[in-house]
């Protein structure tokens, strides 16, 4: 039994051990399967691990590739960054992606060369060329590309794979990249403002320069009109109401936390908690503003210093090209002589041809441009002056009208002596030109050439300002002052507001001046009559002296006979009167100018012509010479342009001053200080005066060289009118007129003088009415690389022009804020940077009707008018688009010459504004929007974010098999690091640096 159960005992433990067996073997398979594959993943794993490290190295490659471009190529302030793209994609939707290439320049006076660097990968490297445009973009990614997909509104960057291979030559990994221009967009960390009345954006305003800013903390960048991002917005931004935040108002609260270059949109908190939806099909997010925000602006860009250098470009000499340009402050400060040497000295080695806009001007022009720059900015009203060399226009007043009344007080006998009796007054009209108060001290030469004829049997008369009668007080009394060899009025002391005219007495001198009588048969002097004779050619002029430096000489005065004649029985008042500027040479053979005194003082060889006194004089006011010629003039668009000074018809166009109401009298015993007659002045507006001065002490733009005075002398000539060959001359000759007894008209489809055409010629007769075109469309002339305006921003900069740091504002460089690059900006930020109404124009107007209203203005009617940037679709749509269809630039300069597809001239320009062609603006106006765009642009980057993909492969080269991949995008700062002493790069501190990292 014991066995029994022993065996039942066994047999049972047998039935169970085939079972338990199976599972005992199942789990050692199970964990010899285990174990194998443990080692298995861990060499798969370790495998993996291997190939992420070379995808991840490949990725960081790509990065070093780039960064060595940068490190070598950027370590300098010369280098440009533009872009190109390729078609875009069949059948796409999103927008093509843009291409960046970094670009050098070399050479000058037309024969410049560049050579370019693609920023991203490509299988070739593109050829060097003599013009600046980005290169084929599909000529240089080659067949074995990769599609790498960045933002989601673009299409995918078609890039070149770039192979890394072992020691033994096998390729183990490649990569490719493409770089993005983070300063192609507005930089939300500094970009615009709500300085205006109930927090909106502002602007600097008249008289302040347009880059003047508001807030001392300000710089050119808080201008950007951040409001434009918003497609409802126009040139006018509007207040903050309901509790709502402007939309420049919600991303300047939102700075705080801009910490990635995609926060933008959260930082605004314009979608609230809400999601952001996209349209799938153009990638861009539904809301419109989000979309703009999210294209146009960027969170991420690092401010730094720049050596502002020439650049390479067109019509600027190989000496110069390349190297730093001058501060304008630094010169400021500078002895005034030197300075004005080396501003002009300058200009001529680096554009030869440029003093040839000068035309038949008598001085230095270069060095009249020169010192009135430094007029303009400096704090006195003393202009810089070297005698026939150069003069600058300052804060002192023009000499507008003269009147020399003549009182023939009879004759007479003192003592033994046979005398006749006179009294000449010297009057001046004094206009301030300027938007400044003037204060000072004048003087103008007493030079009176008339001779009265020989009577009875005295011997050859001496002209009335003979040294020998003006020194013996038996001949004369007077207080004139002999300085030189020329006799001046005492000093008289002059306040003028801006844009007022006032007429003073300078000199009053009494004469008793011998004859020699023939008699009668009683013994009685016979009554003779005779005249005052100024010979032409000895004609004597006029200087106008303002505290005691002479700033305006009129060579001649041709007094006319007209009207002189006396009898030594009866006295008799008469006067003789002219406006510089204006008719030049004897009646009958007038040179009729525009009328600005300006240019007066560099009319050499014409005398200037008599006015008739006093029917056409109106002290005061304007000047209008109404009775002969104005009244008279049949046209109720007064045709005669000889009647009248009117600076809105000169070429640059400006504003005319007001005349209020006066009669016309024919009374010439009436000086024209005398109230009675000439009772009201009318109250001046400074934003009517035609001269600009700043007198802060400094520029802020080097654009502020728009308001400097430009003296050309070219005989005026209209261009045909667009469809009408031909007009340009017949309407010219009816403005000077080829046969001089006909009268000079405005052409009727005229309304203004012409600018320097092709068709001009050099002239010592005609000029006036023009500053320095920078900013709008330049003279026809001179519309060409070397000689525009324009180009002398590329010569000069201003430092720092938010600082009041004179180390920082004379300095050698300037500082990039958020200054955005033109070459690669979107459409929405260019719009930003041109956009808003213009302030530099208090006094902007439409012209309703080009009759004159003879009540009172005596000019054509007008309206104010508000006015902003041209646009075809939104704000400043026509500007951006003519940017981008014209782009690339080798300088911010060459923007002012940009056109639109129909070749129209884009800043400036009032054809422009299709509902408002019938403009008048100053010059100032007409150049703020370029002005606006060129203190915030740069045509270089040094902020990018780079997208780079990295790949181990295996297998063969042509389809090989990806082990990993590894996609990382880098925010870059190409660093120029510390500068040598002089501003320029230390190329071993110059280092790209990250300053975000992701995984995309």
């Amino acid at each position: 039994m014991l066995n029994h159960k022993s065996m039942r005992h066994r047999t049972t433990a047998d039935g169970f051990a085939l079972p338990a067996i199976l599972v005992v073997v199942g789990a050692l398979l199970i964990l010899a399967v285990g174990i194998l594959l443990v080692a298995s993943i861990e060499r798969n794993t370790a495998r993996s691990f291997s190939d992420r490290q070379r995808a991840e190295l490949a990725a960081r490659a790509g990065f070093e590739d780039i960064k060595g471009v940068l490190t070598q190529e950027a370590a300098n302030d010369d280098f440009l960054i533009l872009q190109g793209m390729l078609p875009p994609a069949t059948g796409s939707t999103k927008e093509p992606i843009p291409y960046l290439y970094l670009a050098r320049g070399s050479g000058g006076d037309g024969a410049l060369s560049y050579r370019y660097l693609p920023l991203f990968s490509t299988a070739t490297t593109p050829a060097p060329g003599n013009l600046l445009k980005a290169p084929d973009s599909s000529l240089l990614v080659g067949s074995t590309t990769k599609e790498l997909t960045t933002l989601p509104w673009y299409d995918p960057a078609k890039v070149s794979w770039i192979s890394i291979k072992d020691p033994a030559g096998k390729v183990v990994s490649r990569y490719a990249y493409w770089v993005e221009d983070m300063q192609g967009k507005i930089d939300g960390r500094v970009s615009g403002n709500v300085n205006g009345t109930a927090g909106i954006h502002a602007r600097s305003k008249f008289p302040a320069p347009p880059a003047k800013p508001i807030l001392a903390t300000d710089f050119a960048q808080s201008a950007v009109a951040v409001h434009t991002l918003d497609p409802k917005s126009g040139d006018e931004p509007t207040a903050a109401a309901g509790g709502s935040k402007s939309l420049t108002q919600q991303v300047i609260d939102g700075r705080p936390v801009m910490i990635s270059p995609e926060s933008i949109v959260g930082a605004t908190g314009i979608l609230g908690t809400g999601s952001l939806l996209r349209d799938l099909k153009t990638g861009l997010a539904t809301d419109p503003t989000t979309a703009a925000l999210e294209r146009s602006v960027s969170t991420s860009n690092v401010k730094y210093l720049e050596q502002p250098i020439i650049p390479f470009a067109s019509g600027l000499s190989k000496n110069v090209t390349g190297k730093p340009k001058l501060n304008l402050n630094k010169l400021l400060s500078d002895p005034r002589t030197q300075a004005v040497d080396q501003f002009a000295a300058w200009i001529d080695t680096a554009m030869p041809d440029f003093k040839d806009r000068k035309g038949g001007f008598p001085d230095d022009y270069l060095k009249t441009l020169a010192a009135g720059a430094m007029d303009y900015a400096d704090t006195d009203s003393e202009p810089s002056v070297s005698v026939g060399n150069y003069l600058g226009l300052d804060a002192y007043p023009q000499l507008s009208e003269i009147v020399l009344h003549i009182n023939f007080l009879g004759s007479g006998k003192v003592g033994s002596r046979y005398v006749l009796f006179w009294q000449f007054k010297l009057f001046g009209e004094l206009w301030n030109m300027t938007n400044q108060n003037v204060s000072g001290a004048a003087r103008l030469s007493y030079e009176v050439n008339l001779l009265p004829e020989t009577i009875g049997a005295s011997a050859e008369s001496l002209p009335f300002d003979d040294p020998s009668i003006l020194t013996d007080t038996k001949k004369s009394v007077h207080t004139l002052t002999k300085i030189g060899s020329t006799f001046y009025s005492a000093p008289q002391t002059v306040s003028l507001k801006p844009d007022e005219y006032t007429f003073y007495e300078f000199a009053s001198v009494n004469y008793t001046l011998d004859y020699t009588p023939e008699f009668t048969s009683t013994g009685a002097p016979k009554v003779v009559s005779f005249d005052l004779l100024e010979p032409e050619l000895g004609a004597r002029g006029i200087t106008l002296r303002w505290n005691d430096q002479p700033v305006q000489t009129i060579k001649g005065i041709v007094r006319d006979a007209f009207g002189v004649s006396f009898s030594s029985s009866t006295p008799r008042k008469t006067a003789k009167a002219a406006i510089p500027g204006h008719s030049y040479g004897p009646y009958g053979v007038f040179v009729n100018n525009m009328g600005d005194p300006r240019i007066s003082h560099y009319l050499r060889t014409t005398r200037l012509g008599e006015n008739a006194y006093p029917e056409n004089i109106s002290p005061g006011r304007r000047n209008i010479r109404r009775k002969s010629i104005y009244d008279t003039d049949p046209n109720p668009a007064k045709r005669y342009h000889y009647g009248r000074v009117m600076p809105s018809e000169w070429p640059d166009g400006g504003h005319d001053s007001p005349t209020g109401t006066f009669a016309v009298t024919t009374d010439n015993t009436k000086f024209p200080t005398d109230k009675t007659v000439w009772p009201t002045k009318p109250t001046p507006l400074a934003q009517n005066a035609p001269q600009r001065i700043s007198n802060l002490g400094r520029f802020y733009s080097a654009t502020e060289l728009g308001n400097v005075y430009d003296p050309l002398l070219w005989r005026p000539a209209y261009k045909d009118l667009k469809g009408v060959v031909g007009t340009g001359k017949s309407d010219t000759d009816l403005l000077i007129p080829p046969d001089v007894r006909n009268k000079p008209i405005m052409p009727s489809a005229r309304n203004s003088w012409p600018e320097v055409t092709p068709a001009s010629s050099l002239s010592t007769d005609y000029g006036g009415g023009n500053t320095l075109r920078i900013g709008r469309p330049e003279h026809a002339r001179f519309d060409v690389a070397g000689k525009r305006a324009a180009q002398l921003l590329d010569l000069f900069h201003t430092g720092i022009p938010a600082s009041d740091k004179l180390s920082e504002r004379e300095g050698n460089v300037v500082e990039i804020r958020g200054n955005i690059n033109v070459n690669t900006a979107s459409k929405d930020a260019l719009r930003a940077m041109a956009a808003g109404l213009l302030e530099q124009d208090p006094e902007l107007r439409r012209v309703t009707s080009w009759d004159h209203d003879t009540t009172g203005p005596y000019r054509p009617a007008t309206t104010a008018l508000k006015l902003g940037t041209p646009t075809t679709t939104l704000v400043a749509d026509q500007i951006a688009d003519a940017i981008m269809l014209r782009r690339p630039f080798a300088s911010a300069s060459e923007l002012a010459s940009v056109t639109d597809r129909d070749s129209n001239l884009i800043f400036g320009n009032k054809d422009l504004y299709k509902d408002f062609t019938d403009i008048q603006w100053s010059d100032a106006a007409a150049e703020e929007v370029f002005s606006r765009v060129y203190d915030a642009s740069t045509v270089r980057s040094r902020n990018y974010r780079v997208w780079v993909i990295g790949q181990a492969i295996t297998g063969p080269a042509a389809s090989p098999e990806v082990l990993a991949e590894s996609r990382k995008v880098f925010t870059v700062f190409s660093d120029p690091g510390e500068r040598k002493s002089d501003g320029s790069i230390d190329p071993a501190k110059h280092i790209p640096r990250v300053t975000y990292e992701n995984d995309f």
